[in-house]
């Protein structure tokens, strides 16, 4: 399984494993093959930092010139692409049943309010549930593949009401919260 991760797609799709009902293909040949499936070579070989024919030589069980980063990168496009409608069914019932997602994350954070933006310069160790509909907004925008910069502001929305905020009444709150040095982030679900 991957370390934890400065990425919040990455965090997500490491959560998710833990909701997986079978384990993807162990060996980079078949984890490439499974891939392939899903896209082409050549959608697939520049994420790989690689040419689509060396990602079909791999598939085939010629893995001579595959660097360990590149494996490091066929195990994180295992974990965005395994059991998709799997993941999805876990997200609906957290969201429809009363569960919470649970962020950890260490990170400087960044505020901006009508007098101007105030960049803290301290490394905060944070845990908290994110409120429910933060949590539903991440995990629509990560079903569509949305880019970092999207994950870490809706992230940063939730933190801002669940941590920042939370004695505010919603009215009052003046203040967004941005994600500014993001250290670590892992989600429990």
């Amino acid at each position: 399984m991957p370390h934890p991760s400065t990425s919040v797609a990455e965090a997500l799709d490491i959560a998710d494993a833990r909701h997986w009902t079978s384990r993807p293909p162990v060996r980079p040949p078949a984890r490439v093959r499974h891939l392939l499936r899903h896209q082409g070579a050549a959608e697939l070989a520049p994420r790989l930092f690689a040419f689509p024919d060396a990602v079909t030589r791999w598939a085939a069980g010629d893995t001579s010139g595959l660097t360990p980063a590149q494996q490091t990168l066929i195990e994180r496009e295992i974990y965005r692409a395994w059991q998709p409608d799997v993941r999805r069914r876990a997200h609906q019932q957290i969201l429809h049943h009363g569960g919470s997602v649970t962020v950890q994350l260490h990170a400087r954070f960044t505020y901006t309010t009508s007098c101007g933006e105030f960049c803290d310069p301290r490394l905060r160790s944070l845990i908290e549930d994110l409120p429910t509909v933060h949590a539903r907004t991440l995990f629509e925008a990560r079903h569509r593949n949305a880019d970092e910069d999207e994950l870490r502001g809706i992230l940063a929305d939730g933190m801002g009401e669940a941590y920042f905020f939370r004695a505010l009444p919603t009215d009052q709150q003046q203040a967004a919260v941005a994600i500014s040095d993001l250290h670590l982030v892992q989600f429990h679900y």
